[in-house]
């Protein structure tokens, strides 16, 4: 292997092997790789996305004179994005509250009903107009008595009758007046009243909902990842102002194939390796899409990370490890013996040399996993080698070893573990 050449020139710039030998050795825990029946994997490329991208637009129209977020500010929740001008939006709404105010007044006043005041004047309208009414009807009765005595000309009966009816009519007048008075206002009209509130109170809540939005918040914290608006720009109704990503979990893509499909599974454990930390990470399927690509006949598998640290970022490469097939036999090693890295996992191996015990660093890819178990699809370990499952994070090169438990190296495996 590559790698062994490396260590072979470490050993050699260390100095004679005698030098290495009298190097103080590391107390170990070891256990033997085993053959065990696991699931097949691949490794896949996959892509880091956010669990949520959004790209922010205006409401309404407007002027933008405030234009605080700036690509890579992290947002709080509500956090103020961008302002527009409202001063137009604030002059309709104080014309719009005054009208409801003097429908309100109307309203208000219909539903109290006449005034006492009112009535009064209205009793004492009809009180005079019965009063005419009842001159009349005397001077009526007067005046066609003395036309029986021919006492009076025609025209005289005639001007009589014909101001009786005048007063007559004033005194039902003045009844009907104290009548509506007395009774109020019609339903209908304080319905028509009612309505009419209520549909200029709805102008006054659209104009201030749209006041409102001349403040564009955050809906979501996350980070702004790119500016669409700059300060005096004029912006359109629904015009893009910035684009949020929230990282606080992130889905990893994967395009699997398409024999992997039976497989994957929402809820399963799947682990990915990001290169650009160093660093391996552990989450669940949450979306097997059934749809696949016609070009590639993958199908997109999506894997929920927890990313409160925030180290995860939108568009970065990872590996992920997914099932593809059923149960083989495969070489295993304890979880326990696999140490990751700068991002790639490693194995102690723990060989016999001229000045004893050596373990050996070796880098391996590894698979699916059961119980306490993972499996090493690189191929360079062996069923029956002994691997370091205690001690190993103080190995970092060849290093002389020394065991502490009662394992021997020399002893052999057991007959089911050698073979391949």
């Amino acid at each position: 292997m590559n790698c062994r050449s490396g260590w072979i020139v470490t050993l050699v710039v260390m100095g004679s092997s005698a030098a290495f030998a009298q190097m103080p050795r590391t107390k170990v825990v070891v256990e033997r790789a085993q053959t065990r029946a696991l699931p097949a994997t691949m490794r896949l490329v996959a892509t880091v996305r956010p669990v949520v991208r959004s790209v922010l637009g205006s409401e309404v129209e407007g002027l933008v004179v405030e234009m605080p977020a700036r690509e890579g500010d992290l947002m709080e929740r509500d956090g103020v994005v961008c302002r527009l001008n409202g001063e137009t939006l604030a002059a309709q709404l104080a014309s719009a509250r005054a009208n409801l105010g003097a429908l309100q007044a109307r309203l208000k006043e219909l539903q109290t009903g006449t005034r006492a005041e009112e009535l009064a004047r209205l009793k004492a309208a009809l009180e005079e107009a019965k009063a005419r009414h009842v001159q009349w009807t005397q001077e009526v009765q007067r005046v066609e008595g003395l036309q029986s005595k021919s006492r009076s000309n025609p025209k005289e009966v005639w001007d009589t009758e014909a101001e009786y009816r005048a007063a007559e009519q004033r005194m039902l007048s003045a009844q009907a007046a104290y009548d509506e008075g007395v009774n109020g206002p019609r339903a209908e009209v304080i319905a028509q009243a009612s309505f009419a509130v209520a549909e200029q109170a709805a102008v006054v809540e659209r104009i201030e909902r749209d006041l409102a939005k001349t403040v564009i918040r955050a809906p979501f914290s996350g980070h702004v990842v790119r500016r669409e608006a700059e300060r005096g720009q004029w912006v359109e109704r629904g015009g893009a102002i910035v684009e949020l990503i929230d990282l606080s979990s992130v889905l990893v893509r994967v395009d699997a194939p398409e024999q992997a499909f039976p497989y994957v599974h929402v809820g399963d454990e799947a682990r990915l390796r990001v290169d650009a930390l160093g660093a391996v990470f552990t989450g669940r399927i949450k979306h097997v899409i059934p749809q696949a690509d016609e070009a590639s006949r993958t199908f997109p598998v999506e894997v929920v990370i927890d990313n409160a640290d925030g180290r995860l970022k939108g568009g970065m490469i990872a590996w992920a490890t997914l099932i593809t097939g059923p149960e083989r036999d495969a070489v295993a090693v304890p979880k326990d013996a696999v140490d990751v890295r700068g991002g790639t996992a490693h194995v102690c191996v723990v060989m016999p040399t001229e000045q004893g015990l050596t373990a050996i660093p070796t880098a391996v890819t590894t698979g699916a996993d059961i119980d306490d178990w993972i499996a090493v699809t690189s191929g360079n370990v062996a069923p029956g080698t002994q691997v370091v499952v205690r001690g190993n994070e103080r190995i970092s090169f060849p290093t002389p070893v020394e065991f502490s438990g009662e394992e021997s190296p020399d002893t052999p495996p057991p007959a089911s573990e050698t073979q391949p």
